[in-house]
């Protein structure tokens, strides 16, 4: 890139220039982003900085690269740094895999474990993937991720055109998601088409996505009450079905709490009264479709964790049995 890219800070004083930045290109991961400034490919007053270092009004930020090839890149252990596994964790990764073939892995992500590490996140599939990968001489390629606390369906490619193949239908949003969700209180219309632009607001780690009809991005959910959940002395619940038309941030959790039916389990955004009944999110990626390089469709689906099934247990229903 013979010329940077210029930006000048005109506002966020005190900010880490981690958080502006992801501000700027919400959708650039932070091991990117870190990489970038070290590499000073991204430079604060023409100087190499840390992620963490605090700006200024009238700091210039210099890009030195293209950082739209970056978005949503999501960056994979190598070979040469997986972890050696135990066979515990050997034996506990195989019993998440419910289907592989030469091209394909497909797990069922149990809630809190994540997709891929952080700060003081030395357990996730990434980590997994590469000690297998040791392990099977193979290079497993994540497409796509979930949440921590939402457990359910991940794609896992086995090759590197199969990655960039099931990477781009994620993309265009080719890929059809059902989620499985348990709400407090009951969505109101049982079923419709929820249309609610989201945005993150706040500040550093207490940032979350808000509905905002105004500057939200498009946000389109897909939704039906499976199973009122009523029972005496027990509160008014439901099962509830959620088709994502759109990708943001946390969107089904938001969309659950604007149609004043919070997931059980979210206490980031459904607080102490969706917590207190349960602390473990009831948000599971149930079923995926993709397609193959000669374009037939693949679904796939997952049955639902144990506390998912327990909670519907308590009001009398054994999920098998009705779906």
């Amino acid at each position: 890139m013979a010329q940077p890219t210029i930006h000048l800070v005109e506002d966020s004083e005190g900010m880490r220039l981690d958080r502006w930045l992801k501000k700027q290109v919400p959708d650039l991961r932070q091991s990117v982003l870190e990489r970038l400034l070290r590499t000073g490919k991204i430079r604060l007053n023409d100087t190499k900085v840390t992620a963490g270092h605090r700006i200024a009004v009238g700091d210039v930020v210099s890009i030195w690269t293209d950082l739209e090839k970056y978005k949503n890149v999501l960056p994979q252990l190598t070979m040469k740094e997986a972890p050696s596994l135990s066979p515990e964790e050997i034996e506990f990764f195989k019993s998440l895999i419910i289907w592989e073939d030469e091209d394909l892995l497909i797990i069922n992500k149990p809630s809190g474990l994540a997709v891929q590490g952080g700060t003081k996140t030395f357990r996730h599939v990434d980590r997994y993937l590469a000690g297998l990968g040791e392990l099977n001489n193979c290079r497993y390629r994540l497409t796509h991720r979930i949440d921590r606390d939402t457990s359910g369906l991940l794609v896992i490619a086995k090759k590197s055109d199969m990655a960039t193949h099931l990477t781009q239908q994620f993309k265009d949003g080719k890929v059809e998601k059902i989620y499985w969700a348990v709400t407090l209180g009951q969505p109101r219309p049982g079923s419709g088409i929820l249309k609610a632009p989201l945005i993150k607001a706040g500040v550093g780690d207490k940032e979350k996505v808000v509905v905002d009809f105004e500057t939200g991005k498009p946000a389109i959910t897909v939704y039906q009450t499976l199973k009122r959940l009523e029972k005496p002395r027990l509160p008014y619940m439901a099962w509830v079905e959620l088709k994502p038309q759109t990708g943001r941030t946390h969107q089904l959790r938001v969309h659950c709490v604007h149609l004043d039916a919070p997931i059980l389990g979210d206490g980031k955004y459904g607080g102490k009264e969706v917590t207190d009944i349960h602390r473990t999110l009831h948000l599971h990626a149930r079923s995926i479709t993709i397609r193959d390089r000669d374009g037939n469709k693949l679904t796939f689906q997952a049955p639902p964790p144990a506390h998912f099934t327990e909670t519907l247990a308590r009001y009398g229903i054994e999920w098998s049995r009705i779906i």
